[in-house]
């Protein structure tokens, strides 16, 4: 069950790494990049690119949007990561497990409870299967 149960874990960390990689790639880095998160209105686009953000002059709302975008991937990406390497032997993932499978299930709930409330379908059915494979191994885990 123990081997079952890091196999889960793993499945989960590779869904969590593919959703943060995807979401970089449709991440346009600058107006006019025609990419999935790109305003479908270009007037938006450009009224992003106009705003400034009160804490500074420097600082407008399409640089905003983006860095949060980026930023947002790199958590995800750092939670399959982490799961990853906490799964890459029986050794580490029997050592880590007590502490890494409730903070998986955890951090993974989080994402899916703002993909519900935030997201489109595709990442509320890609956390949820990440939720449910760090739930499953951690129910085997720990049975």
């Amino acid at each position: 069950m123990r081997e079952l149960s890091r196999i889960l874990f793993i499945s989960g960390g590779l869904v969590m790494l593919l959703l943060g990689t995807v979401h970089v790639v449709l991440t346009p880095q600058h107006p006019g990049e025609r990419k999935g998160l790109s305003p479908v209105d270009p007037a938006v686009e450009d009224s992003l690119a106009r705003a400034r953000v009160g804490l500074s002059d420097r600082m407008d709302m399409w640089r905003a949007w983006v860095g949060f975008n980026l930023s947002h991937s790199l958590g995800v990406s750092l939670l399959g990561l982490t799961v990853l390497l906490v799964g890459r032997t029986a050794a580490s993932f029997a050592s880590d497990a007590a502490v890494f499978l409730p903070l998986a299930v955890v951090v993974s709930f989080a994402y899916l409870g703002l993909a519900v409330v935030y997201w489109y379908r595709a990442p509320v059915i890609g956390v949820g299967l990440a939720v449910a494979l760090f739930a499953s191994a951690w129910t085997l885990h720990t049975s």
